[in-house]
């Protein structure tokens, strides 16, 4: 089963990302370790903030257990433990610009809940590709939902909340604050199967 692997590391830098990443041998869709579907990395007000979704949590481990780990060690990045959750959607739209990540956790939020809100929205039909986003991926939490997607701006982000998430979502989107990371890296590495 995908997983959705999510780094948020205080006081991490992009220098220190650019050294793993080279120590890693550089993480292209070719240069990619075994079992990775997508990997994104942004800066934060306070750190750097990582999502990658996996084909599962063994593939992600056995990654971090042989190069990752060893490298983040070697570079000096404070040790944080990742949250691993179970991918129940996984899109790459039609965006091409990757500018922003936008991170957003709603308490609450059943799959069947993530279903109903998104079952009318074009940009979620067929394999996701009519979406506006340049992608989107979707994990159920023990007592809610998450969202990474990556858009070219808070703007355009804004305004796909505003005219179609909003008007469905309704008082379940009220005190949503979602939160952004400048996107650093983004490396679609297979095409994602919806679940």
């Amino acid at each position: 089963m995908p997983v959705l692997v999510i780094m948020d590391i205080e006081g991490a830098t992009i220098d220190q990302y650019d050294q793993v990443d080279a120590l890693m041998g550089g993480t292209s869709a070719e240069n990619a370790p075994p079992g990775l579907i997508s990997h994104t990395a942004g800066a934060t007000e306070t750190g750097l903030f990582v999502a990658d979704v996996w084909e599962s949590a063994e593939a992600m481990q056995q990654a971090f257990e042989t190069h990752l780990g060893p490298a983040l060690a070697q570079v000096g990045v404070p040790a944080t433990p990742p949250r691993i959750l179970p991918v129940h959607n996984h899109l790459h739209g039609q965006g091409d610009e990757a500018g922003v990540i936008v991170f957003v956790e709603i308490e609450g939020l059943s799959a069947a809940d993530y279903d109903g809100l998104t079952d009318d929205i074009a940009a979620h039909a067929g394999d996701g590709s009519g979406h506006p986003a340049v992608s989107h991926i979707a994990a159920i939490t023990d007592d809610g939902f998450v969202a990474v997607d990556v858009w070219a701006s808070e703007e355009e982000f804004g305004r796909f909340a505003q005219e179609e998430l909003m008007p469905r979502a309704g008082e379940r989107m009220g005190d949503v604050k979602p939160r952004f990371a400048r996107v650093h890296k983004h490396v679609p590495v297979k095409t994602p199967v919806k679940s």
